[in-house]
């Protein structure tokens, strides 16, 4: 019943994001009447909202008056520098939920049933919403790459979507630049957040997919976030030996993605993101580190070392060119 029940629960939590209820109790509206006022709504539908949001211990709730949560006051208060509620933009836009309205055709057909293509077709539109929304959830994995990189000089940054990545290692390496390819309906995002973030003269962009466009060569940080997942094993390859060709000998290549033990069934949020690959891609699955460390040795990599990521489901692989 509780995964029959997710439905609901989703679309508690999404009308409590686009009403803006718990920026509105941080700021002091913390009574039906008071957040009735705010939100515009009638006090019936803003108590039952609350009450629920109460019963999912997202608030608190002691003699009529509302409270945030220690995880909602950081995560879900739109005044917090780690607000991530947007990310609703990408998880409940209008193509995945028809693609998990879809999920047991995805079964039988053994991929997307909403789109021939899926997500992997050119200049899909959910991947504006991704980067609008989801850049708070990537904050976590990106620190862990700058943890992780130590030296860059040349950066290439593949789907860059929001463009974080390779903006924190340009903030960390003033002396880098980086060149990031996605989408051209994409990188309007990613150019905004170099320029808020100050680095804007160093970000360049080239459109188009990665399979194809002329990427050139000198790089010694290539970054992979969040993207081979969408593809079977030998389009990964593929990818993978046209980066190795764009490396100096001994760069670094970093891969982001929800990576499960070879079990596939821990631990739980990376081995469930199969099922959003399942519905939303022709052939993309939640690959294992076995499975990436095969396709990086096909390309030509070498063995990957692989870093948990605090506070996130994705993974980090680092896999270097060899010498």
């Amino acid at each position: 019943m509780e995964a029959i029940n997710g439905i609901q629960k989703a679309a508690v939590a999404r009308a409590a994001v686009e009403l803006d209820v718990f920026t509105l109790v941080a700021r002091g509206h913390e009574t039906v009447e008071s957040l009735a006022t705010a939100t515009g709504c009638a006090p019936r539908g803003i108590r039952v909202l609350m009450d629920a949001l109460t019963v999912l211990e997202m608030l608190e709730k002691q003699n009529g008056a509302y409270r945030l949560t220690p995880d909602s006051a950081v995560f879900l208060n739109r005044d917090s520098p780690e607000f991530m509620a947007d990310s609703i933009l990408f998880t409940h836009s209008d193509f995945v939920q028809r693609a998990f309205q879809s999920f047991t055709e995805a079964v039988r057909l053994g991929g997307a049933a909403v789109e021939a293509e899926g997500t992997v077709s050119d200049s899909h539109p959910v991947w504006i919403q991704y980067a609008r929304g989801m850049m708070a959830l990537a904050r976590p994995q990106a620190r862990k790459v700058v943890e992780l990189a130590p030296a860059a000089n040349r950066i290439l940054d593949i789907a860059t979507g929001h463009g974080l990545f390779g903006i924190l290692l340009l903030q960390a390496h003033p002396q880098a630049t980086c060149l990031a390819v996605d989408w051209e309906n994409v990188l309007p995002n990613a150019v905004e957040n170099a320029r808020a973030a100050g680095v804007e003269d160093r970000f360049q962009t080239l459109a188009g997919s990665a399979f194809e466009v002329e990427l050139g060569t000198g790089y010694d940080t290539v970054l992979l976030p969040n993207f081979l997942h969408h593809f079977q094993p030998a389009a990964c390859v593929r990818l993978l030996r046209r980066l190795a060709d764009a490396m100096v000998p001994g760069g670094r290549l970093f891969v982001i993605a929800p990576i499960p033990n070879d079990d596939r069934v821990s631990p739980s949020a990376p081995a469930w993101f199969a099922t959003m690959m399942l519905a939303t891609t022709p052939s993309g699955d939640a690959y294992t580190t076995s499975e990436y460390a095969g396709l990086l040795r096909e390309a030509g990599f070498l063995e990957p070392e692989f870093h948990s990521v605090t506070g996130s489901a994705r993974s980090v692989l680092v896999s270097t060119k060899p010498g």
